[in-house]
Formats: structure tokens, C-alpha cells, sequence
């Protein structure tokens, strides 16, 4: 038994088992590896096994280069390197008592492990549009869009039964299943491989990374990450509460998780399988925010041309998330206050009452203590919410959750392709900081660095916060070629702006934009037309672009 390791600048990409007679290797889509580099030819050289070993024959007419020579037709020995323009493949020969490690030499010595054990720890992180799920790896896998796949993709692009992933005998191999456009492994197009940890395989236009299972699974309740102790006895006392029907009053800053502590409320409560609606107080205009919650009658009101359900009836039999209760009007408190009582609602130009069963939970990052001073919050209302009260300790008060959160916000929202890493330096710079806008903050902060960074990694020079970009950066007179950063812009007008740079800069010669910014030109004229990027002519582009 042999194997084909696939090596680029050194990092090792996949291994393509030699199980068939004939293995091709090339540039082209009818190779069973594909290649992806100019030197290499539409179909560059052939692996042929036979009973004595594995024979090279070179099917471009202009010689495969297999260590030092150049040849046409050669017999490989273990350890041999066949260059591909900047992949190198080493052989790798197997033999049944080998099965604790081999070694590659390339560059130095080499192991790779295939301990029996060895997939126990792995996960699989799937990337598909804007969700992203955690799955563990055991078993086999089928990836696709059809519903009846293990792993189900919302992607045109993927096929109904694109790839299988599997695990067998310690080993993760992937084998495509006739897909429409390949896929692609570490940027390889192939017909089948060995994985390892940290493989990057593209379907269609999503991600399946292949990671060690980190102790984010032991850290994560509900979906929130933590390892802080003050964070674990909330868990706990989520546990203990969510069965009951008592009010919930959850306080805490701005991008403190709020609402995630109210979801995890809900579903590990009784009400699990009924709705969970959440309603922003602080968005609703104070004219609407009574028809908002209870609901109204058709012509109640000019406008009101249809009875409609409120927010109450809508979360009957679940749950009702109030956040930023702090900004209810005053004068409907009383109402609100009536239903929380007696479990009845009244629509809007309605004199029916009837009642619903909801349990309310209640956000607000102000002092509701301070506002019963003042006047402006009732107090009865104030004791009816906080039957049981939640602090959420602010993101500087757990430092110990800042590199845990970075790495998984940096999992959600990393470009395709291979997941970059923190540095040293850079994960200190984030401990370091305060974080006045906790989670939401930190979420920004990685936005832009992702945007920033020049390499593989995110270094210290890659990170910057708010607070410095307002010293260093002002709304100045720039060149339309000039991109500034500055707060509170959007990622997706920082992402076009980037573009639109590099398009002038290169002329509008996409091929050559795309080749800068690391992204398949298909990829890059997708985007620009999402982002509304003018076209090409309006850069003076060059004729053959």
C-alpha cells in the first residue's frame, strides 16, 4: 500500500492513497488530482501500481522532475519527491506492521501519524453562506444538498451528493462523489484523499475544516463560550431557573451575550419546542410599541387595515425576550404590568381580554434600581420582573474567555480557505485591552484585522482598536485610491472599498486584482457585483482582461 503526500513551501496539504491502478496527475479537470500551477501540465504524469511497486510515466512530453533528474518514465523508491511547480508529492510506502508512523523525508524528518486513535479528536467545522456548525467526526459522512446527506448544504454550487468523509481505521479519507465542480482540498482539486488535521476542503463555495477537538465543547453552554467561574455559576443557575415560568430580568453592558442567556434560557426550559420572540423596545417607535406587544384590531388606528397579532400572542406557549425593557414608555408600563399579573392581553381597539401563557424575559444594560429613583421606571413593575436577576459580568472582568472568543469568532468569520492564527503577540494585545464594547467590540476588532493582516497569521500590528483609530485616523482630504477605516463603518463597505483600491490600482484587470487579494477571479467578480463595484471599463481596464 502507498501513498502520495502533497507538500507546498513545506506545509504539508492532504494524502491521495494509491489504491488504483492508475493515478493521474495534472492541471487539468480529468486528472484525478489536480494541480493548480502553470509549470504543470493539463495531465502531467501518471502513477501506475503493479505488483513490484509504483512506476512514474510522464505524460506531458516534456519530463517530470523526480528528485534531482528529469525523467520520462521512472520507477519510485520510498522517500521519492515529484516536483509540481511549487507542490512537491513524496512517496510514502505502507506495510501492515507499519501502522504506528512512517516518515517523509522532506526537508528534515517527517511524521505522520496513523495511529488508530488518531481521528478520535477530530471535528468538523462546516462553512456554508453566513452559518457555521461543529460537528465530530465519527462515522461516514455524506456532503451535499440533497436532504438526504448527513451534512446538507444551502450552496448552488455543491452538488446533491458532492463528497463522502469518512473514517476508517484511525484514518480520515475523503472521496468525491462525482460532483459538477470537483472538490478541492488545501486548493487541490481531487478524486479522493487522506485528511489531517487542519485540511481545508472547498465544496462548491463552502468550507469543511478539518480541526483537533478543542475544549470549546467543555467551555460552550448553549452556545455561549466561557471558561470564566463567574460565568459557570450563571450556567448553573440557568439550569435551576429555566424549568420554572418566573420572570427573567438580565442585566449587563452592551454586547455582553444578553440575549444569548435568554435563548439558553428558553431551550433548556419546558417551553423548548415553542416560539421564542424577541422584541427590541428600544427600536419601536413609542406610537407603535403598544400594537407591537398586544397586538390590534383592523381600523383601530389609520394604518391599522388588518387585525395583527402581537408580540404576546405570537410567543404563546414560548418564550417573550424584551430587550432593553429600560426604554418602555412609562405610560404603558402599567399595562405591561397588568399582563405580567393576571396573564391576559388586550389588542389595541379592543374591549375582549384573553389571556395567553408566555414567559417574559427581560434585557436591559441601564440601572432599573436608579430609574425607580427618578421616577421614570415603576417600581412595582421593577419587583414583578426581577423575580430572579442575572448579571453578566462585562468581557474585561474574563480575561480568560478573550483568546477562547477570538478564536471562534475568528472560525465564523475568516474568508474561505485555510483558517488564520493568532500570534503570541497578537492574542496578548487582545487580553490587554478593556473592551468598553465587550463581544460586539471584540467582533469589530477581528473584522478589520482579518481585512489588515499581510500574512497567514493576525500579528499585534494587524489590531486596532476604536479608541486608537480616532487618534491616528481623520476624515481628511485622501485620494479616491486611499482606504479609510473608520469606526463604525461595515465590514461589507470596508470589503468594497478594498476591492474598488485594487481594481485601480491594477487598471480593472480583474485576473491580476484577484491574484493580489489571494481570491479565484470567479470569487472576486461575485463579490464585486454584490458590493456594487462599478466594472471594469470604468478603470481603463487592459483590452484583454
Amino acid at each position: 500500500m502507498g501513498r502520495l503526500v502533497f507538500f507546498r513551501r513545506g506545509e504539508e496539504l492532504m494524502r491521495v492513497s494509491l489504491d488504483r491502478p492508475v493515478i493521474v496527475l495534472g492541471r487539468g479537470a480529468s486528472a484525478d488530482v489536480t494541480i493548480p500551477h502553470r509549470a504543470v501540465s493539463r495531465r502531467q504524469a501518471a502513477i501506475h501500481r503493479g505488483p513490484d511497486g509504483f512506476r512514474l510515466v510522464d505524460l506531458s512530453g516534456r519530463g517530470t522532475r523526480v528528485g534531482d533528474r528529469v525523467v520520462e518514465e521512472a520507477e519510485l523508491r520510498e522517500g521519492d519527491r515529484i516536483e509540481l511547480g511549487d507542490f512537491v508529492a513524496c512517496l510514502v510506502l505502507e506495510r501492515a506492521e507499519e501502522v504506528e508512523e512512517t516518515r517523509v523525508g522532506l526537508s528534515g524528518t517527517r511524521e505522520l501519524r496513523t495511529s488508530l486513535g488518531a481521528a478520535d479528536s477530530l471535528v468538523l467545522r462546516v462553512r456554508s453562506g453566513e452559518r457555521q456548525a461543529v460537528l465530530p467526526l465519527r462515522g461516514t459522512h455524506v456532503v451535499g444538498t440533497e436532504p438526504t446527506c448527513s451534512i446538507v448544504l444551502d450552496d448552488p454550487y455543491a452538488s446533491g451528493r458532492h463528497c463522502r468523509i469518512s473514517c476508517e481505521g484511525g484514518r480520515v479519507l475523503l472521496v468525491d462523489l462525482g460532483s459538477t465542480n470537483g472538490t478541492w482540498v488545501n486548493g487541490v482539486r481531487v478524486g479522493q484523499a487522506e485528511l489531517s488535521a487542519g485540511a481545508w476542503v472547498r465544496v462548491g463555495q463552502s468550507d469543511l475544516v478539518l480541526e483537533r477537538e478543542k475544549d470549546d465543547q467543555l467551555s460552550s453552554f448553549e452556545g455561549i463560550l466561557s471558561r470564566s467561574p463567574a460565568m459557570r455559576e450563571i450556567f448553573q443557575r440557568i439550569e435551576r431557573i429555566a424549568p420554572s415560568v418566573a420572570p427573567v430580568a438580565i442585566f449587563g453592558e452592551t454586547g455582553t451575550g444578553k440575549e444569548l442567556v435568554a435563548r439558553a434560557i428558553h431551550r433548556r426550559s419546558d417551553r423548548a419546542k415553542g416560539p421564542f420572540i424577541p422584541v427590541n423596545c428600544a427600536a419601536i417607535s413609542r406610537e407603535l410599541v403598544e400594537s407591537e406587544l398586544f397586538g390590534h384590531e383592523k381600523g383601530a388606528f389609520t394604518g391599522a387595515v388588518a387585525a395583527r397579532k402581537g408580540a404576546f400572542e405570537e410567543a404563546s406557549g414560548g418564550t417573550l425576550f424584551l430587550d432593553e425593557i429600560g426604554e418602555l414608555p412609562l405610560e404603558l408600563q402599567a399595562k405591561f404590568l397588568r399582563t405580567l399579573e393576571s396573564g391576559e392581553i388586550r389588542r389595541v381597539g379592543s374591549s375582549r381580554p384573553f389571556r395567553v401563557d408566555v414567559r417574559v424575559v427581560a434585557a436591559t444594560h441601564r440601572d432599573l434600581r436608579a430609574m425607580v429613583r427618578q421616577g421614570s421606571f415603576r417600581e412595582d413593575l421593577y419587583y414583578r420582573l426581577t423575580v430572579i436577576r442575572i448579571d453578566l459580568p462585562p468581557l474585561r472582568a474574563r480575561k480568560e474567555d478573550i483568546a477562547l472568543l477570538a478564536e471562534h469568532l475568528l472560525g465564523l468569520y475568516a474568508p474561505k480557505g485555510p483558517l488564520p492564527s493568532f500570534t503570541n503577540d497578537a492574542l496578548v494585545r487582545l487580553t490587554s485591552h478593556d473592551w468598553p464594547g465587550n463581544v460586539r467590540e471584540l467582533r469589530n476588532v477581528l473584522a478589520r484585522a482579518l481585512l489588515l493582516r499581510k500574512g497567514p497569521e493576525i500579528t499585534a500590528e494587524d489590531i486596532f482598536f476604536d479608541s486608537e483609530e480616532r487618534e491616528e485616523v481623520t476624515p481628511v482630504k485622501t485620494s479616491a485610491d486611499d482606504v479609510i477605516y473608520l469606526p463604525g463603518r461595515t465590514l461589507a463597505e470596508i470589503e468594497r472599498e478594498a476591492i474598488l483600491k485594487c481594481l485601480r490600482r491594477h487598471r480593472g484587470n480583474r485576473r491580476a486584482a484577484a491574484r493580489e487579494l489571494g481570491l479565484a477571479r470567479s470569487t472576486l467578480q461575485l463579490r464585486a457585483k454584490e458590493l456594487g463595484v462599478p466594472p471594469p471599463s470604468e478603470y481603463d481596464a487592459d483590452e484583454g482582461d
